[in-house]
């Protein structure tokens, strides 16, 4: 699996506060069958202040504890973006993207989207950015009117989920938006969102087996390895469509389906 939401850099956000949680979050992803992952800070104005050379820093320690302690994980550079006025000329100015793609991670307030969230993403997208709402499962906007969350997704605007989400760790009302989506198939990608080891439990391989078990093992390779695995080679993203998972109750052989349609 590649994991592409991490909170695994030490000491500049609400993640892994030293290089010693670092590497206990790393050697739990490993653990689960994670072997890529993108290490994505929040970038706050006022709050987490981070820039690409604090990034690039302290992904110079993990590098070198995970060489130093043989962890067979690989990491690459990213930021969890807050939308704000200036987001995009930061990351122009400071190459914020995921693995060095056209991709960003972006989050925004909970409870509620800003007036101008919409617009922001296009702008983004004007600018050949690529970008990745951040556990769309959590807002509350999308809890009360999924039809605005399949809005969002067809215009290209891609959805992560976090493995928690499907197994109740935020509550009931945030896995039942989490499998409603996945019944509708508007997720691209499943990440962990860690932030360390006693604040939110790592359940990617869990997450995985849930997805492989209730749709199959095809659109769990898709959401926890393909889809990933694109992002860090800049490629166009599998775009699950509206009844996409239903497929599944459709045809005997979903996977030759997706061969078929995707070219896998």
């Amino acid at each position: 699996m590649i994991d592409i939401h991490t909170h695994v850099l030490p000491g500049i956000d609400d993640g892994a506060q030293d290089i010693f949680e670092s590497f206990e979050i790393l050697q739990a992803l490993a653990n689960q069958g994670v072997t890529e992952l993108v290490a994505t800070p929040h970038i706050i104005s006022g709050v987490y202040e981070n820039t690409r050379s604090i990034i690039d820093r302290k992904l110079i320690e993990v590098q070198d504890i995970i060489e130093e302690r043989e962890l067979s994980i690989k990491i690459h550079p990213g930021a969890e973006l807050y939308c704000e006025p200036d987001v995009i000329s930061k990351v122009k100015r400071e190459n914020l993207t995921l693995a060095q793609s056209n991709y960003i991670l972006i989050e925004t307030e909970l409870q509620r989207f800003p007036d101008n969230f919409e617009e922001i993403l296009f702008n983004f997208q004007q600018e050949g950015f690529r970008p990745i709402i951040a556990h769309a499962e959590r807002f509350s906007p999308f809890m009360n009117n999924i039809d605005y969350l399949l809005t969002i997704v067809n215009r290209e605007i891609y959805i992560q989920m976090n493995s928690g989400s499907i197994l109740g760790v935020y509550g009931n009302a945030v896995r039942d938006l989490a499998l409603k989506m996945l019944n509708i198939g508007c997720v691209h990608l499943i990440a962990s969102d860690v932030h360390g080891l006693k604040k939110r439990p790592i359940l990617m391989k869990d997450a995985y087996d849930f997805v492989a078990s209730n749709h199959s093992e095809a659109i769990a390779q898709i959401l926890f390895y393909e889809n990933p695995k694109r992002i860090l080679n800049n490629e166009p993203l599998i775009h699950n469509f509206e009844g996409y998972f239903d497929e599944r109750k459709k045809s005997g052989s979903l996977k030759n389906k997706l061969k078929s349609i995707f070219k896998l």
